[in-house]
């Protein structure tokens, strides 16, 4: 018999599909809006402006980390080194050269520094090198710097150092004699 217990499963299963994959609204169908539907039965022709698209709207993809996360700041742990070297170092120990993204970033960072009592500069991952504008841009993530103090004028290649109080130093990047401690940051 072709109806045996098993496939009259499988019948059943494949019918209600199909009729609620033809009872969904379709792409472009349109719909009504949920505070405009009527109340009256017999008045099923909507009015323009009652109606919307039932159009795909588009999407962002999330990254696999889109959950809210807090970042820390860290000191390097490899001595001082050159900007790009810094940079390298930071990805080498799994964390990324550190941004500074908000004023509660800046002032963070500041105490930072002033608790570690010396007098030297760190390097942050803003630089312009590469950008055609001479703005700067954040090395790690490659998005515009939005923080940086309006009197920082850029001339030529400039990567930026911390100072103890705070202050955003120009240096020029590729000098031999710019070799700083650096700044790291990672989430958790």
């Amino acid at each position: 018999m072709l109806l045996t217990k098993g496939n009259f499963a499988v019948v059943l299963l494949l019918v209600v599909f199909l009729s609620l994959s033809l009872a969904l609204p379709r792409v472009d169908d349109n719909v009504l809006k949920p505070d405009k539907a009527k109340d009256e039965a017999n008045d099923n022709v909507p009015i323009d402006d009652e109606t919307e698209s039932n159009v795909r709207a588009g999407r962002f993809l999330l990254p696999a980390d889109f959950a809210v996360r807090k970042k820390k700041f860290t000191i390097g742990t490899r001595g001082t080194a050159s900007f790009f070297r810094s940079w390298r170092n930071c990805i080498e120990d799994g964390k990324g050269f550190a941004t500074i993204e908000s004023e509660e970033e800046q002032t963070f960072l500041t105490h930072m520094l002033k608790s570690i009592g010396s007098n030297t500069r760190y390097w942050i991952g803003a630089t312009n090198v590469g950008n055609s504008a001479k703005n700067l841009t954040w090395i790690t993530t490659d998005l515009p710097v939005e923080t940086a103090p309006d009197s920082l004028r850029l001339t030529g290649p400039t990567c930026i150092a911390l100072t103890q109080s705070g202050s955003w130093r120009k240096n020029n990047c590729f000098s031999s004699s710019s070799v700083y401690p650096y700044l790291c940051e990672e989430y958790y």
